[in-house]
């Protein structure tokens, strides 16, 4: 009998495990001040028709070199808040079609470094899956674990200001597949939710094609390149690539221009 995880990213809206269950919302953020307990509310929603127990637990992660998440043992790296975050109940069982709130709590036992972010992932992983696995077939080829990720952030009063940048702006060729990379850098003391939008004009017939914004979030001190594929309907030719990175109202966007020959 094999085994499968499936791993379900995060989002803005509602989080929904591959035919499984839904989790909102996808981010938790916590301001404390000095020694305090504060309380957040997650939504879980079992629309299938079967029971599910979800358990409960922690991991701490950072970004790679190429912007994917690494992951580690609570409380392993310097910034993480695992060891300050519970889920009540750990254990939640839905019945089909049930909802219900489950609450998290974050206490700070003493005051937290001024300006310092610390994050963690909070996973609910499905744990009945053998026994679905049986109900549905005497003799189960593959065994499917849904599992769903929430960002949890702390973010202390006294974060130094944003200060984020496009480092780099390169073009590459991997096997038959064009991709533009973007370097971008988080320098400053604050978490930021930005958007990379990336143009192409054809200096030849002038032609312009804009990709669809990808989502880039940064925690400070975060650099990393951002890989996107070349749209493949533009043909070969002389081509001025803009990358611009959008991180909200209050910053100023951050452009880079490369000129380029695609084949």
């Amino acid at each position: 009998m094999g085994f499968l995880l499936c791993l379900t990213g995060l989002g803005f809206q509602p989080v929904q495990a591959q035919s499984g269950f839904q989790v909102s919302p996808a981010r938790l953020y916590f301001h404390p001040e000095g020694n305090t307990v504060q309380t957040a509310k997650l939504h879980v929603n079992n629309p299938t028709d079967s029971r599910l127990t979800l358990q409960a637990t922690f991991a701490d992660w950072r970004r790679d070199s190429t912007g994917s998440k690494v992951y580690f043992a609570p409380g392993a790296l310097p910034n993480s808040c695992s060891s300050m975050i519970k889920v009540t109940p750990s254990v939640i069982d839905l019945a089909p079609g049930e909802e219900r709130d489950v609450l998290v709590t974050f206490t700070a036992s003493k005051p937290l470094t001024p300006g310092q972010i610390r994050n963690s992932m909070l996973f609910l992983t499905q744990s009945n899956e053998q026994e679905l696995a049986r109900a549905r077939s005497s003799a189960p080829q593959f065994v499917i674990k849904m599992q769903i990720g929430v960002h949890v952030y702390v973010l202390p009063e006294g974060s130094a200001q944003p200060d984020i940048a496009i480092t780099g702006l390169d073009v590459v060729k991997s096997e038959n597949q064009r991709q533009v990379k973007v370097q971008i850098e988080n320098g400053g003391g604050t978490l930021l939710e930005s958007h990379l939008r990336l143009e192409y004009l054809n200096l030849e017939t002038m032609e312009e094609i804009k990709a669809e914004p990808i989502a880039v979030n940064t925690m400070p001190k975060d650099a990393f390149k951002v890989t996107a594929d070349i749209p493949a309907k533009l043909t070969s030719g002389k081509y001025l690539i803009v990358a611009v990175l959008d991180s909200g109202p209050s910053q100023t966007l951050k452009v880079a221009e490369l000129e380029t020959v695609l084949k």
